[in-house]
């Protein structure tokens, strides 16, 4: 029997940066929704929010991603002080990730790869649906990861971040048919390579009843992994943490 004495522990704080200003470009409304289906997917964490100030209004282009890192340098170096555990970054491409640890001193999760990690446990062959431009270099991370041999394809879904957040359901017949022409390829997963689509509330689930197959939403894979993180490193003091990631 519990002690009604012990206190429960605090759950650990996970911070979602996101990596373009959505409070500016969409409005604080968007951002607290986004807040609160984060929140309803990983109960066990006490999942935060940030919007930077500065940035591009969408991560489309390489030029796009190298300018996260400077925008989110000086928030960076405060991280730890808020008692954030592990920061997840709001893009599948990643940008800055190993930048931000190194700056934070904290485990900072891209979940471009937590969601392509996912994949592989899932199935044998996954192709990636992603928003139309998209930032290139996606099989060479992949290469770098080391599962190219898993990857079927990247396909675009024949819209933009900002089409789909306008009106993401005249979009749905689209990527349902990109989704289909992936399974016909050979994939048996899917993820999701823009995040306008992990956020259109009941479209992964909608896409693998459509599709068959299971759909990766890398927002859920990178909360379960900087929880895994979190917990993998418990009792470490920041000092050990930050000399294990100097190490690897």
């Amino acid at each position: 029997m519990l002690d009604p004495s012990d206190s429960i522990p605090a759950r650990p704080r996970v911070l979602y940066q996101l990596a373009s200003p959505l409070h500016l470009t969409r409005g604080p409304e968007i951002v607290a929704r986004r807040q609160r289906m984060m929140q309803a997917w990983a109960p066990s964490l006490q999942v935060d929010i940030a919007s930077p100030e500065t940035g591009p209004a969408a991560i489309e282009s390489a030029s796009d991603a190298a300018l996260v890192f400077p925008a989110l340098r000086d928030s960076a170096a405060t991280w730890a002080s808020t008692g954030i555990e592990a920061v997840l970054i709001g893009c599948f491409s990643d940008p800055g990730v190993d930048a931000l640890s190194e700056v934070s001193g904290l485990p900072v999760i891209g979940p471009g790869e937590a969601g392509i990690l996912a994949a592989v446990q899932l199935g044998e062959r996954f192709s990636v649906l992603s928003s139309d431009p998209t930032p290139p270099g996606l099989r060479r991370r992949i290469r770098g990861i080391g599962v190219e041999g898993s990857f079927v394809s990247e396909v675009t879904v024949g819209c933009s971040v900002a089409d789909i957040n306008r009106d993401p359901e005249s979009h749905l017949p689209t990527v349902i048919d990109r989704a289909r022409a992936c399974v016909a390829q050979g994939a048996d997963v899917l993820v999701l390579g823009c995040f306008a689509l992990s956020f259109t509330p009941g479209l992964p689930e909608r896409l693998a009843r459509a599709t068959g197959v299971p759909v990766v939403n890398p927002v859920i894979a990178g909360l379960k992994a900087a929880e895994a993180v979190i917990q993998y490193r418990a009792g470490l003091p920041r000092a050990e943490t930050s000399q294990l990631r100097s190490a690897e």
